[in-house]
C-alpha cells in the first residue's frame, strides 16, 4: 500500500513508480481520502505501507500531517508490515524525516526507512524562486529514474536505513523556516487570474487536489481559503493565466509529463 499525495506531479510519477517496481497495486491519494473521510485502510500481514509527499519548506506538507493524524490502519503490526517515506525535493529536506517520524509516531506507526528524489522545483511563489532551467530540469529528471529504482530495490530488501539529501542548515530550516512558510506563506489570497489570458477552461478547478477552486458566474476562478499550496493550479493553466501575486510574472512554469 502507497500512501501518496502530489501537486504538480513530481510525487505522483514517483508513487507510481515505486507501485510498478514493488508490484503494489494500492495507491491512496492522501488529499482526496482526507476530502472524502476515507482513513480507515487495512493492510495484510507482510504488507509494505508506503508514504510519498513533496518537501514543503524543509518540512511535512500539512495536508499530509492532516492525513496522518486521522489515518487508522487497520491490521498494522511493526513487526510484520515495513513502513517507509519518500520525499521528492528540489534540492534538500532539512530535518523533514524527524517531523515525519513523530508524526508517524503519534498515529502507532513505525517508520524503518526514509528516502529523498530530488526532482524538479516547483515553488515560485516568492522572490529569488524560479522553476529550474531546463538543462537542470531535464538532468534531474534524468538522475531520478535511477534513484527510483535504488530506492525501490532498498525498499524491497527491507533495509531499515535514513538516506535523505538533509543539506546545510538543516534544524534551522526545519524547525524556524517551516514553522514560518505554514503560518505566513500558505494563504491562498494572492492568488488571481489575468483576465486577458483566462480562456474559462476549469483546468484549475479539476487539478486542485483539495477541491479549492470554483469557477465564477464569470467562469473565472475563486480560491476559497483551504489551499495547500501544492501550486497545482498555477502551474497546470494552459494559458498560464494565474499569478501568485507579482512574485510569479515572468517567472517559468512546470509540471511532471512523462517523456
Amino acid at each position: 500500500m502507497i500512501f501518496y499525495f502530489t501537486g504538480t506531479g513530481n510525487s505522483g510519477h514517483v508513487a507510481r513508480e515505486l507501485a510498478a517496481r514493488l508490484n503494489d497495486d494500492h495507491l491512496v491519494e492522501m488529499a482526496g481520502a482526507l476530502l472524502d473521510d476515507n482513513s480507515r485502510h487495512e493492510v495484510a500481514p507482510g504488507e509494505r505501507v508506503g508514504f510519498v509527499f513533496p518537501t514543503y519548506s524543509w518540512g511535512v506538507p500539512p495536508v499530509v500531517a492532516r492525513f496522518l493524524a486521522t489515518l487508522e490502519l487497520s491490521g498494522y503490526e511493526p513487526s510484520q508490515n515495513f513502513l517507509y517515506m519518500v520525499t521528492t525535493c528540489g534540492d534538500d529536506v532539512g530535518r523533514l524525516v524527524d517531523m515525519f517520524r513523530r508524526q508517524a509516531a503519534a498515529s502507532g506507526l513505525t517508520m524503518q526507512a526514509a528516502y529523498s528524489v530530488q526532482m524538479p522545483n516547483t515553488y515560485i511563489n516568492m522572490r529569488g524562486f524560479d522553476v529550474d532551467p531546463e538543462l537542470l530540469r531535464n538532468a534531474k529528471l534524468h538522475a531520478a529514474q535511477g534513484r527510483i529504482e535504488e530506492v525501490a530495490q532498498n525498499i524491497a530488501e527491507g533495509r531499515v536505513v535514513v538516506d535523505v539529501r538533509e543539506g546545510g542548515w538543516a534544524w534551522l530550516k526545519t524547525r524556524v523556516v517551516y514553522p514560518w512558510f505554514v503560518r505566513h506563506a500558505m494563504s491562498d489570497k494572492k492568488f488571481h487570474v489575468e483576465r486577458d489570458k483566462c480562456t474559462h477552461c476549469g483546468a484549475c478547478v479539476g487539478n486542485c487536489p483539495l477541491r479549492n477552486i470554483t469557477l465564477n458566474a464569470s467562469r473565472e476562478p475563486e480560491w476559497h481559503g483551504n489551499c495547500t499550496m501544492c501550486e497545482s493550479c498555477i502551474h497546470r493553466c494552459p494559458a498560464q493565466a494565474i499569478q501568485y501575486g507579482r512574485a510569479t510574472q515572468h517567472k517559468g512554469r512546470y509540471h511532471f509529463t512523462h517523456p
